[in-house]
């Protein structure tokens, strides 16, 4: 296969996968949402391959088994803190096997912080968090040149300062009625 043909199928899957999770937006409950968004990292993942960006490729692989185990697991347990912990273990060793330079501790930093503030059950935080870790993706994928997960990122970044608002005032009018 070409380097040409490499990279046009790599952006395309980048693509899939910032239209599947756009898709997963519309789910209304956290398992089907972790399905959805697996198929989403599924597809970030191979993207990650055929742009030969091996920390994305390397760390989504456990990303996906992050979201089959949470998928198993009661969020806000004990099981599921040692998980989350052993995870990001794991994204930081496999990102030192795949290390493509500084930009890899990017989204090694973003994957394994995203994956303790998922653990902790807390919309709001894992929302302003995200602020954070998608910003350091954003900048990997910057770096790699996805455009489908420069748009992911943009798209992440965006939801969540509009749900950070919209629940922050949601609180507060709840407030005032209390």
């Amino acid at each position: 296969m070409t380097e040409e043909a490499k990279l046009i199928i790599g952006q395309a899957l980048g693509v899939l996968a910032t239209v599947i999770t756009l898709l997963s937006y519309q789910t209304n409950s956290n398992r089907r949402l972790l399905v959805v968004q697996t198929a989403a990292t599924l597809s970030n993942c191979l993207s990650y391959l055929f742009l030969q960006a091996s920390s994305g490729f390397a760390l989504n692989i456990v990303c996906i088994l992050r979201n089959v185990i949470y998928y198993f697991q009661k969020p806000r347990t004990t099981a599921n803190r040692i998980s989350a912990l052993l995870l990001a273990a794991a994204m930081t060793v496999l990102g030192a096997f795949s290390w493509q330079g500084p930009v890899s501790l990017l989204i090694i930093i973003a994957l394994a912080l995203n994956t303790l503030f998922m653990s902790l059950g807390s919309p709001q935080l894992l929302r302003k968090s995200i602020l954070l870790t998608s910003t350091l993706i954003l900048l990997y994928n910057i770096f790699v040149f996805s455009i489908g997960g420069m748009a992911n990122e943009i798209v992440a970044i965006v939801s969540s300062i509009i749900g950070i608002i919209r629940f922050r005032t949601n609180a507060q009018k709840n407030r005032r009625f209390d």
